[in-house]
């Protein structure tokens, strides 16, 4: 969810009750169906899945979508995942999740097709995440932070807690990439004050959707 432009097709409330439980809850409650903020699905995942390939092993990968919401992307992903791996869509409305569970498992993807492959639904607060240090190997995060940005009073410190926890979270050589249209001498120092307790490098690359600009940061824990 992006809010730095004023673009008129980008159907995005100004206030900060985006940064809000109540509003998430009431709007996956009344309009349950497939929405992508920013980039649309299949872009996103062309971009990931070069990041996908160099992390390959021999271990089962482990992938978080935070705040997963009810995009297209965890079902676009799931049909490219071959290797075995856990795929953890996260987020904080339980009626998202129950959407998300039913659009995958009605895509391609077929969870018998390879016993190593799993795809997990998980309800919990970003800022607190429910999963041991060091573990994941990948992090996806389209327009969470943005959203938590619109907090007026707490969106700076809200946002640091949640990327504090994902670079907890995120194993040696892991990576956290974020899609938002955000600017990079705005993201960029946000992204380096979260990280101060880690060796953290970023990059970044412009991505364009119907002559709008995005941008796709890479934060990779040392």
């Amino acid at each position: 969810m992006g809010f730095t432009k004023n673009n008129p097709k980008n159907p995005l409330r100004s206030d900060d009750s985006l940064s809000r439980w109540e509003y998430w809850n009431q709007r996956y409650k009344e309009r349950n169906e497939a929405f992508d903020w920013l980039t649309d699905p299949y872009m996103t995942v062309q971009s990931v899945l070069p990041y996908l390939e160099e992390t390959k092993s021999k271990d089962i990968l482990h992938l978080l979508d935070l705040g997963t919401g009810t995009s297209r992307f965890p079902s676009e992903l799931s049909k490219h995942l071959k290797d075995n791996f856990n795929l953890f869509c996260f987020d904080y409305v339980k009626e998202c999740l129950q959407f998300q569970r039913s659009s995958i498992f009605r895509s391609d993807f077929r969870d018998a097709s390879n016993p190593f492959a799993r795809i997990m639904f998980v309800c919990g607060d970003a800022e607190s995440l429910p999963f041991k240090a060091d573990t994941m190997n990948i992090i996806f995060d389209k327009g969470t932070t943005d959203s938590l940005l619109k907090d007026k009073i707490k969106g700076k410190e809200r946002t640091h807690s949640v990327l504090s926890e994902a670079f907890r979270v995120l194993c040696p050589n892991g990576k956290l990439l974020q899609f938002t249209d955000e600017d990079p001498d705005v993201r960029i120092p946000l992204l380096e004050e979260s990280c101060r307790n880690w060796n953290i490098s970023i990059s970044y690359k412009i991505l364009s959707s119907e002559s709008i600009e995005y941008f796709m940061y890479t934060a990779v824990k040392k």
